[in-house]
């Protein structure tokens, strides 16, 4: 082997050892947020607010110490929003075409079968002091794949528009109550609901 296969050759090497301690540490990194997230699902279930939570609680409870918890968050609170973002990335996972009422409905009733799946995590969340931008994020993507549908078929009518934003701010604001036990509908009432307001609109709009 010449100097330069020899160099080439040890050059490889190092990449690849540094490779894999990176992939390494990555690994070890995922699996340790994924404790500290499930410990504090726990906790906020056991407990009901982040409030009677504390770090040293969460540490316990993931068998890490409190260091280790600082290494990967600065509070209690980013721990809840990456769980938010860990389910909105699971829900999304999915690609849609959006191009009728019927696409509508199938991705709604996408959302709220992943609601109900998720359902204790979130009446944890919500009935907590624990941060919500989830569901405000879930209401923003669906108001804005029904717009796409109505632009598409060339209606740009301000009262559809409207009516749109109405619909699904109520809806949403009655899953928050759903959550925090404040209604006794439930989630599937909410869903045929949603379903026919929206197909009732199409049916006004779309000619």
């Amino acid at each position: 082997m010449s100097k330069i296969e020899q160099s080439i050759d040890m050059l490889f090497k190092e990449w690849y050892n540094y490779t894999m301690v990176k992939v390494s540490y990555r690994r070890a990194t995922d699996r340790t947020r994924r404790k500290i997230r499930e410990a504090f699902a726990d906790l906020l279930a056991k407990h009901g607010s982040v409030k009677n939570i504390t770090v040293t609680d969460l540490a316990e409870r993931a068998e890490i110490t409190r260091g280790t918890f600082y290494n990967y968050y600065n509070n209690l609170y980013e721990v809840g929003a990456e769980l938010q973002s860990e389910l909105e990335r699971e829900l999304f996972a999915d690609s849609y075409e959006f191009n009728s009422v019927d696409d509508i409905e199938q991705y709604v009733n996408q959302v709220f079968t992943f609601l109900k799946q998720q359902e204790g995590v979130y009446r944890q969340l919500l009935s907590s002091d624990a941060p919500s931008a989830f569901l405000s994020q879930l209401e923003i993507s669906m108001t804005q794949h029904v717009l796409m549908i109505l632009h598409k078929k060339g209606i740009h009518d301000k009262n559809a528009e409207f009516e749109l934003l109405i619909l699904t701010n109520g809806a949403f604001a009655i899953i928050r109550k759903y959550y925090r036990n404040e209604i006794t509908v439930k989630l599937d009432d909410i869903r045929d609901y949603l379903n026919q307001k929206l197909r009732d609109m199409f049916v006004r709009y779309v000619k």
